[in-house]
């Protein structure tokens, strides 16, 4: 029994379980590379794809790791309270010190962890969503390889639109398609998983009546809100339309309402907090990256998606189940919540973690349903979907190799005088640091400090801080009187700047060559 139970198991996951080992190993391999090809003298720092960001994720872990359970800005010195934001890198930190890991091993442990909990995640879902077997095959496919066709832009070189500037977006945001997301940065990944086990076990437990399964569904639904509070909103939207318009049983909106009553008392309080807590308002606010994307450039950049969701758009809108109801209401919503005034203001663009989902499924739809009739050739029938997914994989095998080509280039490492003194600063007390931007930015990664100024977003003021941080570390500015001021414990010199280190600082408590750290009290 226990065989025959295995091999049942075995047949109908096997293809999410062996892809996620895929996609484990090929996006492991650049950073492995880099690693190994880096020159004497340099330590890669682990990271090819939005570095600044991901430092900062370091950062939030390390709170994690020394014990805390809620986030404090150590990138900025204006002090509020701290806030319960933040949850899913607080946890990986508090894992890491628990297993006796570096944060950042910690942190490429949770890619390798999301590559196969996105694969099963997503296959649950397709499953539900789609009948036909191949049609499965493809939308999974297509959502585990598939990029856009931001290289289009790059090759027309970022031409203005309509008065605005375009991106290569599908290279930049990874939260939309799944490989970019387990490439890059495992929150978005997770975030991903979440929605598709979300949206799996909330329809299942609509369609049984199953208060069980509504309450696995509320976890889900938890475990996104830890990493972005707002997406459960969007969510349980979309749930309530396709209620609405086909109606189930009482225990299936009973199991609905508990899905989403789960996350809605820390929604709340995120939401609390956001407009409550002057820290995370100065940092919501200062967020560049928070804006709704330009349109032009987000249609590239999911043009492969959205091309085949665009031709099973009318069948879903004909055949108006409750799913597909679900996944037009997710659209429409979105898309409301990006272009149309809302109350969602700069946080807009976090609305769109797992917006593969929805486009897959409608896109294997209207291949399987609309295209493939079209052809009287088996063969062609077997080639299309076959081609159209290794079409939509181009971007995501640049993004692959391009890092490897340039794993020995010093944008991605730093010195071992650098890397050997950030690791001494972790070993002293904590207390506010002077550096430049560009060490700034590692401090709080690598230490208990918090840095006058590091990140371009989550540093209040960030450009006149850093003219005033170079101001004072060249000689232009008082530097006695800024330490006094600011209650500074720490100075970081770097070779990189114009002037020597500051004679008034005396012998340095870290010294080398080219980085110098000096401990005032």
């Amino acid at each position: 029994m226990g065989s025959r139970s295995w091999q049942d198991f075995w047949r109908n996951w096997r293809i999410p379980l062996l892809t996620g080992l895929v996609l484990a190993v090929v996006t492991a391999l650049p950073y492995l590379y880099a690693y190994a090809v880096q020159p004497p003298g340099r330590v890669f720092m682990g990271f090819f794809y939005l570095g600044d960001d991901a430092n900062t994720y370091l950062a939030k872990m390390r709170q994690g790791w020394e014990g805390a359970w809620s986030w404090q800005n150590r990138y900025t010195t204006e002090s509020s309270p701290a806030a319960y934001l933040f949850m899913f890198w607080i946890v990986l930190g508090h894992l890491a010190a628990l297993l006796n890991v570096p944060l950042i091993v910690m942190f490429h442990l949770a890619r390798v962890a999301a590559a196969f909990a996105l694969m099963a995640a997503a296959w649950s879902m397709i499953c539900h969503f789609i009948e036909d077997r191949a049609a499965r095959k493809f939308a999974f496919f297509f959502l585990a390889i598939g990029l856009g066709m931001g290289y289009v832009i790059q090759a027309l070189g970022h031409p203005v639109i309509f008065g605005n500037q375009t991106d290569t977006l599908d290279w930049r945001m990874p939260e939309l398609t799944a490989f970019y997301s387990v490439l890059a940065l495992p929150h978005f990944a997770w975030s991903g998983v979440f929605a598709a086990a979300g949206i799996a076990l909330t329809f299942k437990a609509i369609q049984r009546g199953s208060l069980v399964l509504g309450v696995l569904a509320g976890v889900a639904w938890l475990g996104q809100a830890s990493i972005h509070p707002q997406m459960p909103i969007l969510m349980g939207g979309a749930t309530a339309v396709a209620l609405l318009l086909r109606p189930a049983a009482p225990r299936g909106w009973m199991a609905a309402g508990i899905a989403f009553a789960i996350p809605a008392p820390y929604i709340l309080y995120s939401y609390l907090a956001f407009i409550g807590n002057p820290e995370v308002q100065r940092w919501t606010f200062h967020s560049k990256n928070a804006l709704p994307p330009e349109a032009f450039s987000l249609v590239f950049a999911l043009a492969p998606q959205l091309l085949l969701a665009v031709i099973g758009l009318p069948g879903a809108l004909r055949r108006r189940t409750r799913e597909d109801l679900f996944l037009v209401a997710w659209l429409v919503l979105l898309a409301a919540i990006l272009y149309l005034p809302n109350p969602a203001g700069d946080l807009r663009r976090r609305f769109l973690d797992g917006i593969y989902l929805p486009l897959v499924i409608l896109g294997a739809r209207g291949l399987y349903e609309t295209i493939l009739p079209r052809f009287r050739s088996v063969r062609a029938r077997a080639l299309v979907p076959f081609s159209y997914v290794c079409f939509a994989a181009i971007g995501s095998a640049f993004l692959t190799l391009a890092p490897i080509a340039v794993a020995s280039n010093p944008q991605y490492s730093a010195t071992r005088a650098e890397y050997d003194g950030l690791t001494w600063l972790g070993n002293e007390p904590a207390g506010p640091v002077l550096a430049m931007p560009g060490v700034g930015l590692y401090v709080p990664a690598y230490s208990p400090d918090t840095v006058f100024v590091g990140h371009y977003d989550e540093t209040f003021d960030y450009l006149n801080k850093t003219q005033t941080a170079l101001g004072v570390l060249t000689g232009k500015s008082d530097l006695a009187q800024f330490i006094q001021a600011n209650h500074i414990r720490y100075v970081v010199w770097t070779s990189d700047l114009p002037t020597p280190p500051p004679d008034i600082l005396g012998t340095a408590s870290y010294d080398s060559y080219t980085f110098k750290i000096w401990k005032l009290y």
